[in-house]
């Protein structure tokens, strides 16, 4: 359900920045005009998809990482390698989690809004807390799971 979610989260604001993105540019080139509020709205949707996205590539294994220490160790100790490292990364999500709520926080009690759209800043700030959230989960999973096929 989860993993929907945040594919389908993606997927659809990415289309809204292209499609955003084309309109702005045909308006600039063609009309001499251009929206106000579009640049701001791609900058924030970009964040989004980025922290949002950054849990759909824990879940598909899509981070970069090096691989040559696996390649010499035993699967077994492979296996603690790469627990120990999801565990590690788990842990600094969580950071980035605790440190993002209190920035989003921040931006609340100071009623802080975007400058074009008028929208509140915690909006943006938001997806940071909630990306490091569902990565923290992924990981989690991602350690349970390696043990499962291990087993």
């Amino acid at each position: 359900m989860v993993e929907r979610a945040e594919e389908g989260f993606c997927v659809a604001a990415f289309l809204v920045v292209t499609g955003v993105l084309f309109v702005n540019v045909v308006l600039r080139y063609v009309f001499s005009a251009s929206t106000s509020w579009a640049e701001e709205l791609i900058r924030y949707l970009m964040i989004w998809i980025t922290f949002i996205g950054g849990g759909v590539c824990v879940r598909r294994g899509a981070h970069i990482r090096m691989d040559f220490a696996l390649s010499v160790m035993s699967r077994r100790a492979g296996l603690r390698l790469t627990q120990g490292v999801y565990l590690l990364a788990a842990v600094f999500c969580a950071a980035l989690c605790w440190y993002g709520l209190r920035l989003m926080l921040f931006t609340v009690a100071r009623g802080q809004t975007t400058p074009a759209m008028g929208l509140p800043m915690w909006v943006p700030y938001a997806a940071m807390p909630l990306g490091s959230a569902l990565m923290v989960l992924h990981f989690i999973q991602e350690i349970f799971r390696k043990e499962a096929r291990e087993e």
